[in-house]
C-alpha cells in the first residue's frame, strides 16, 4: 500500500495506492519508509537523480539533486525546519536501506539539473559529474557543473576547478551524457543546456573530449556540432546511442529534435526528420512543446533500436504526447529510416507531464515496456506485436491529482538485486516525498542482468556497447535472437543509471551472450549463461 500526503493551499490532501498494477501483472510497492529515504529527502526539490555502486558493494547507491533557490518557506514543511536541503548522496547498507553521507563535498546547494556516476579516469571506480543551472540572480554556488574523484570506497574530491567543465556564468545546463564519441577508450561527456530563458542562455551544449587525469576540451565545433549564443545545439533531454548499428554512439536531442550521426572520425552530421512537424523545428528556435526525455531500445525486438520520446510541458492547447519511432534500416546514407507508429501501436497521451522516460522490461516477459514520470499514465506494458508494431496496454494509473507534484526525473536500478527493475521518483514538490517504487511483479523471477569489468580495456564498464542474448546454441543466429541491449548510464531526462543491461527471460533458460564493443567492435562472447543472475562479463 502506497500512502501519499500533501499539503497545498493550507489543507492536508491523503489518499492510499494500493499496489500500481497493469494488466493484473506489473506491480510496485513503496519501500520508501522501509528504506530510510523518507527523513533524508526532506526540504528538497527534487530534480536530477542517478545510481550507482560507488564503494563497490555491489548494491547501487543514489545521488538526489535539488533546486535550493526559492524562499525558506517553500520547503519547510512536512516538519522540515531548515530551509533547502543540498544535493545528497545517499549509500546502499545492502539489506534494503540507505545512509546519508552529511560530510560529503557534492552537498551543493544550487540548481541541480543532472548527475552521473562513471569512471572517467579509467581507475576501476565511479566519479560523479553532476550539472546546474546558474545565471545572475539565483542563489547558485560557482561553478555550474562540477566533477567529483571517487577515492574506491565512496569517497568523494571536488576536482572542478582544473576540469574545464565549469562554464561560467550563464550556463542553464540539464544533463551530462556520457559515451565515448571518438574511439580512443576515453569516456566524453556532452553537456546538454536549454533554451527556457533566452535572457540568460543561448541554448549552447558543449561536447567535452576526456583528455585524461579528469580533465577536459570543449571540441563542440571540431565535432561539427552546433555551437554558438543562439545558434547551438540546445535540449531538455536526450539519448546517446548506437541508432543506425555501426557501432558508434550517435545524438539525439528532444526539446531541438535533432539527431546527429556519428562519422567515425571525430565529427557528426545532421540527419534531418520531419516524422511529426510541430515536433521537428528550425535550428536556433524553441519547440514550445518541450519534448523532454527519450530513449532507444529495441522494443519489437529485431535487432536495432527503436526512439521513443515524450513531453515535458506542453502550452497553449497542445496536448502532452509520447511518439513511438519504429527503426527500419539504414537509408543509402548509412542514415536511420524512423517510421511514426505511435498511432498503431495504441500507446494512450499521458494526461500531463512525462519529463522523464525510459525503456526496460518490467515484468521479464522478454518485451521492453514504457515507463514515464507521471503519477497519472505512469508504466506502459507492451503486450507484443501485431503486424510487426508493438501494441502498449492502457497506461497504469495512480490516482494522484495534476498539480499536487510530480516526478522530475525517475532513475531505475534493481536497488535489492532481485532481478526486477525499481523506480526512484525525485519529486519536485517539498510538500510530498520522493519515492522509492520496488517492483513486486509476480511470476517475473526469470531474468539475466549483464554488467562489463573488462580490466584490459579503458572503457571497462563497455558504456556504448550493444549487447545480445541468444537461445543456448544458436549464438549469432537472428533467429535464435532473445533481446538487444545498448548499455548507458544516461539517457532521458536529469536521470542515469547503472552500466547493467536487463533481459527478461519468458522461461528459465541458458543463454548465449555477445557484446558488442562500441567504436572498435571488438567482440566478447559467453555461451551457456545460467539465468536469473548478475552476470560478470570479463575478457
Amino acid at each position: 500500500m502506497i500512502r501519499i500526503e500533501y499539503t497545498f493551499l493550507g489543507f492536508s490532501i491523503l489518499f492510499f495506492l494500493f499496489n500500481f498494477q497493469v494488466s493484473g501483472q506489473i506491480q510496485f510497492e513503496d519501500v520508501t519508509e522501509k528504506a530510510g529515504l523518507v527523513e533524508p529527502l526532506k526540504g528538497m526539490m527534487g530534480h536530477g537523480a542517478a545510481w550507482g555502486d560507488v564503494n563497490g558493494d555491489g548494491f547501487p547507491d543514489l545521488f538526489v539533486g535539488t533546486f535550493s533557490d526559492r524562499p525558506d518557506s517553500i520547503y519547510n514543511v512536512r516538519g522540515h525546519i531548515t530551509g533547502p536541503a543540498p544535493d545528497k548522496l545517499l549509500i546502499s547498507q545492502g539489506d534494503g536501506t540507505f545512509k546519508e553521507i552529511k560530510d560529503s563535498p557534492i552537498r551543493v546547494a544550487g540548481r541541480n539539473s543532472g548527475a552521473v556516476f562513471a569512471d572517467f579516469d579509467n581507475d576501476g571506480d565511479l566519479d560523479l559529474v553532476t550539472t546546474h543551472q546558474s545565471f545572475e540572480g539565483t542563489k547558485h554556488q560557482k561553478p555550474n557543473n562540477f566533477i567529483y574523484d571517487n577515492d574506491g570506497l565512496g569517497n568523494f574530491t571536488d576536482v572542478t576547478e582544473e576540469s574545464g567543465l565549469d562554464f561560467g556564468w550563464p550556463f542553464l545546463g540539464r544533463n551530462a551524457f556520457v559515451f565515448d564519441y571518438d574511439g580512443d577508450g576515453l569516456l566524453d561527456l556532452l553537456m546538454q543546456e536549454d533554451f527556457l530563458r533566452a535572457d540568460v542562455s543561448g541554448g549552447d551544449s558543449r561536447l567535452m573530449k576526456n583528455i585524461g587525469s579528469l580533465k577536459f576540451e570543449d571540441v563542440t565545433a571540431k565535432a561539427n556540432l552546433p555551437h554558438g549564443y543562439r545558434t547551438g545545439l540546445y535540449g531538455l533531454g536526450g539519448v546517446v546511442g548506437d541508432i543506425n548499428g555501426d557501432g558508434w554512439p550517435d545524438i539525439f536531442f528532444a526539446h531541438s529534435c535533432r539527431m546527429f550521426i556519428n562519422d567515425r572520425n571525430g565529427e557528426f552530421h545532421e540527419k534531418v526528420y520531419r516524422m511529426v512537424e510541430k515536433k521537428y523545428t528550425d535550428p536556433g528556435t524553441t519547440n514550445p512543446n518541450w519534448t523532454c526525455g527519450a530513449d532507444f531500445a529495441d522494443i519489437d525486438n529485431d535487432g536495432d533500436m527503436d526512439l521513443v520520446m515524450g513531453e515535458h510541458y506542453t502550452g497553449n492547447d497542445v496536448i502532452d504526447r509520447l511518439f513511438v519511432f519504429l527503426n527500419e534500416g539504414n537509408d543509402e546514407n548509412g542514415d536511420p529510416i524512423l517510421n511514426d507508429v505511435t498511432k498503431e501501436s495504441g500507446i494512450k497521451a499521458p494526461e500531463w507531464r512525462a519529463p522523464n522516460l525510459q525503456l526496460h522490461d518490467f515484468d521479464n516477459d522478454g518485451l521492453v515496456d514504457l515507463m514515464v514520470t507521471n503519477f497519472t499514465s505512469f508504466l506502459y506494458k507492451n503486450n507484443g506485436l501485431e503486424d510487426g508494431i508493438p501494441q502498449f496496454a492502457e497506461p497504469l494509473t495512480s490516482g494522484a491529482k495534476e498539480g499536487l507534484g510530480y516526478w522530475a526525473s525517475g532513475p531505475l536500478a534493481d536497488y535489492d538485486r532481485d532481478g526486477r527493475v525499481d523506480f526512484f521518483g525525485a519529486e519536485w514538490e517539498p510538500e510530498a516525498p520522493s519515492l522509492l517504487l520496488r517492483n513486486v511483479t509476480p511470476n517475473a523471477e526469470n531474468y539475466l542482468d549483464v554488467i562489463l569489468n573488462l580490466q584490459k580495456s579503458a572503457n571497462r564498464n563497455g558504456i556504448g556497447a550493444k549487447v545480445e542474448i541468444f537461445q543456448k546454441g544458436r549464438l549469432g543466429i537472428k533467429e535464435g535472437l532473445l533481446g538487444t541491449r545498448i548499455i548507458s548510464v544516461s539517457t532521458g531526462y536529469s536521470s542515469a543509471y547503472e552500466a547493467i543491461a536487463h533481459f527478461g527471460l519468458p522461461s528459465q533458460q541458458n543463454v548465449d551472450v555477445k557484446v558488442t564493443m562500441p567504436t572498435d567492435g571488438k567482440v566478447h562472447m559467453k555461451k551457456n549463461v545460467s539465468p536469473n543472475q548478475l552476470f560478470v562479463l570479463r575478457e
